[in-house]
């Protein structure tokens, strides 16, 4: 077992025990009897979900038949609600300490210390209210979270788009991640949809696979792609974390027999009705962690991507980073697409709970007349969303 996963195996057992102790303390009773015990058989089966692969030499991606995908979908549920639990519960802790420290230093009465105790209780009960509302949160996120994707369609007006091209339709996908919550069926499903569409171009921009040891039944999902221009891809984060290697090798073994071609910060051409696309896929800038070589990468990216470029000519850029899109914009891409975000997965009316994460991080920014669609993802590595279920893009480019 690596360093990795008995550090995330110690930091879920830590966040377990700071949450029976903030339910303790919102719950006295919670510590006596069947409660406690139902709690560390929760937490039991929680950890049963990664360890059991391991134990049986799957690793911690692994995948148990029939019983792996519930029992991760489970761990995944129950670790949210804990989390959630101490964010939120801890408040309250820490309030009613500080008010029965101030009553016990204080004369004893109706009103103990200035604090009112009817008000006090009212904190307490909302207080014990954290946990239930935590389930049913983390409840209906991995619900929401595992119920599919859905086809969204939109339309970008770009200035002096060519008459050929006013309706050129494209489908995105992208953020797949395969893996121990997305099959390489669900793949194929996200395929076909962009087939049923009828686009003319397919895009993958980045992040598709989790595990390496399906490679061979990724490429085959992607093999489904029936689009006249065939399918571009690029990389993200995820492919260099688990393993760069295999998937080049496997999407360079795909293009000998299916029309999908990796772009690794460089361009390919597309001839229709008579008009070029140029399309340029930029490589993801592993820097870790600086964001001064980020950016510096990204200039890099950008020099080499770019380069071939032509005035006059419409361009499409792919971008696993939406922080990309000012780079793309400077050297003439009238629309670019981009991933990486998952729209925070957690968004109230439309809103991205997480919006300061990323300055861009879901759905259209316009820079004067250049374009960016960053999509909230097709797959997950987290099985839990709210408000920005899983999708599958069609955008229909239309003349300004």
């Amino acid at each position: 077992m690596s360093v990795m996963m008995i550090s995330r195996l110690l930091i879920l057992a830590l966040l377990n025990l700071i949450g029976y102790a903030v339910v303790k303390r919102l719950w006295p009773a919670f510590s006596r009897g069947w409660r406690a015990w139902t709690y560390a058989g929760l937490v039991a089966l929680s950890f049963l979900a990664w360890g059991l692969p391991l134990v049986l030499g799957l690793g911690l991606r692994g995948q148990i038949p029939v019983i792996g995908v519930p029992l991760k979908l489970f761990s995944t549920m129950w670790m949210v609600a804990v989390l959630i639990v101490v964010l939120f519960g801890t408040p309250f802790v820490l309030v009613r300490w500080w008010k029965l420290r101030r009553a016990t230093a204080s004369a004893a009465g109706p009103v103990a210390g200035g604090v009112d105790l009817e008000r006090r209780g009212v904190l307490m009960n909302m207080g014990r209210a954290v946990p239930v509302v935590a389930v049913g949160t983390s409840s209906a996120g991995v619900v929401l979270g595992s119920s599919g994707f859905v086809v969204r369609k939109l339309e970008v007006r770009l200035k002096d788009l060519p008459d050929a091209l006013d309706g050129f339709r494209i489908g995105q996908i992208t953020d797949i991640h395969v893996g121990p919550f997305i099959t390489t069926q669900d793949l194929r499903a996200a395929v076909e949809a962009m087939n049923a569409a009828e686009v003319h171009l397919q895009v993958m921009t980045g992040d598709l696979i989790d595990d390496v040891e399906q490679v061979d039944g990724t490429m085959e999902a992607l093999a489904a792609c029936k689009a006249p221009h065939g399918m571009l891809a690029i990389l993200g984060n995820h492919e260099y974390w688990r393993g760069v290697e295999p998937i080049l090798e496997g999407y360079e073994s795909l293009a000998k027999r299916a029309p999908v071609r990796l772009l690794v910060d460089e361009s390919h051409v597309i001839e229709h009705g008579g008009e070029r696309l140029r399309v340029v896929g930029v490589d993801y800038p592993m820097a870790r962690r600086n964001p001064f070589l980020r950016a510096e990468q990204m200039r890099s990216s950008a020099e080499k991507a770019f380069g071939g470029t032509s005035p006059g000519e419409v361009v499409l850029c792919l971008t696993h980073h939406p922080s990309f899109f000012p780079l793309a914009a400077e050297r003439g891409a009238h629309l670019t697409l981009a991933g990486h975000t998952h729209g925070g997965q957690v968004a109230f009316f439309g809103f991205p709970l997480f919006w300061f994460v990323f300055d861009y991080m879901l759905g259209r920014y316009k820079l004067k007349d250049r374009h960016l669609y960053v999509s909230g993802g097709t797959g997950h590595w987290l099985p839990f969303r709210i408000g920005i279920p899983p999708e599958v893009s069609i955008l229909t480019l239309r003349k300004a």
